[in-house]
């Protein structure tokens, strides 16, 4: 079991260094949503408008995935080369060897779910009364933060089934 434990814990220390190593792209693509959330609490918006802000933070995280995907897998060089095949057999053997740990990573987000979600939006609203800046600075800093670091601790998730899992044999 504490194997698996270092198994799990190892995606989200790969997801930290990810984030520093990378801090410039993360911070400069995930600006984008974190403006468009934080003016969306603060002011009402014409409805094109929003749509228009909506979509581009979208093209900011599609293209954020994109770059994680490219840092993280194909330029990886025991990894970036191997065919769809391949990639689905290796996430079907990791997961058949690592079940514990896969359940432990989802224990470890439910985790940081709740420090980052629950109280923030739920038990400080209750304990304080809140207004429009809080939500504002709330959002925008959970977009800088979380938002992508969650995203990079589920590429690595893959990665590390990728990386982990035996090649088949020839």
């Amino acid at each position: 079991m504490l194997n698996e434990l270092r198994v799990a814990i190892a995606v989200p220390r790969w997801a930290l260094g990810f984030f520093r190593r990378h801090l410039v792209m993360v911070v400069a693509l995930s600006a984008v949503p974190a403006v468009e959330r934080f003016t969306g609490q603060m002011n009402a918006r014409d409805p094109v408008l929003g749509a228009t802000l909506e979509l581009t933070t979208l093209a900011a995280r599609v293209a954020f995935i994109a770059l994680v995907l490219r840092f993280a897998i194909q330029q990886e060089p025991t990894i970036g080369p191997i065919g769809a095949t391949e990639v689905g057999r290796r996430l079907r053997a990791f997961s058949a060897q690592h079940p514990r740990s896969l359940v432990l990573q989802v224990v470890l987000i439910a985790l940081l779910f709740v420090l980052a979600d629950v109280v923030p939006e739920r038990l400080v609203p209750a304990l304080t009364p809140v207004g429009p800046l809080y939500w504002a600075v709330l959002l925008a800093a959970k977009n800088l933060t979380v938002i992508p670091f969650t995203m990079i601790w589920l590429v690595g998730a893959v990665r590390q089934a990728l990386i982990t899992a035996a090649p088949a044999r020839a």
